[in-house]
């Protein structure tokens, strides 16, 4: 599941201070900006792990990626994270191009407009898919759907989508919370991530990622 993430990666990546908050436990630079990681109960926040940095690695290239949270259950396996097949995990990023843009809220609106066109319009997923097909030889992506758009906060646009994907020999649903937020002046990404397994699965997801959107708003 984890191979998914690198295809919203690859779609997505279509004021000003730097000051640390003293009262923060982690964080990390957006450009000239700083960052708080907020403290998610039963999850751990581990981009810096050597195994995780193996995972993350080809996101760098288009963006940072500044934080990755695994829940205690997957955390335990960190070891072997490459081995397993894990949900339950979000991570923030940013773009490269955007680091040090002032943002302003019409940009939200913007983004998550190129981001629609991109998923669900035209060719050009079929060209996005080809790249991950490229990456990990036998998985495949399936066209995403849109299930809903809200606004949990007036600096935030989320998407929920569905994706399928397969490989040689077994094929998953995987639900994610995809979210554009507006913080210190910079739009930032945060992606949550879960297995589909029925209806009541889109209100776990949003309502884990809500808190979790709240949370990293309150930490800034």
């Amino acid at each position: 599941m984890n191979r998914v993430v690198v295809l919203l990666s690859i779609i997505m990546l279509a004021g000003c201070s730097g000051n640390v908050n003293k009262s923060c436990n982690n964080s990390a630079l957006y450009g000239y900006v700083n960052i708080c990681l907020p403290e998610i109960k039963g999850m751990t926040e581990c981009r810096t792990n050597t195994n995780v940095q193996q995972i993350i690695a080809q996101y760098l290239t288009t963006g940072p990626v500044l934080g990755y949270y695994l829940n205690d259950e997957t955390y335990s396996q960190i070891e072997k994270l490459s081995e397993i097949t894990f949900d339950n995990y979000f991570m923030i990023y940013g773009d490269y191009q955007r680091e040090n843009y002032r943002a302003v809220p019409t940009d939200l609106e913007v983004i998550e407009k190129n981001l629609e066109q991109t998923l669900f319009e035209g060719k050009n997923f079929e060209q996005i898919s080809s790249k991950v097909e490229e990456a990990y030889g036998t998985i495949t992506a399936g066209q995403p759907a849109l299930l809903e758009k809200y606004i949990p906060q007036s600096n935030v646009r989320t998407m929920i989508v569905l994706m399928k994907y397969k490989n040689e020999s077994t094929e998953s649903s995987i639900l994610s919370a995809i979210n554009f937020i507006l913080l210190k002046n910079r739009v930032l990404n945060l992606a949550y991530y879960v297995s589909y397994n029925g209806g009541k699965s889109i209100d776990i997801l949003k309502e884990k990622n809500n808190e979790v959107v709240a949370k990293l708003i309150s930490a800034n």
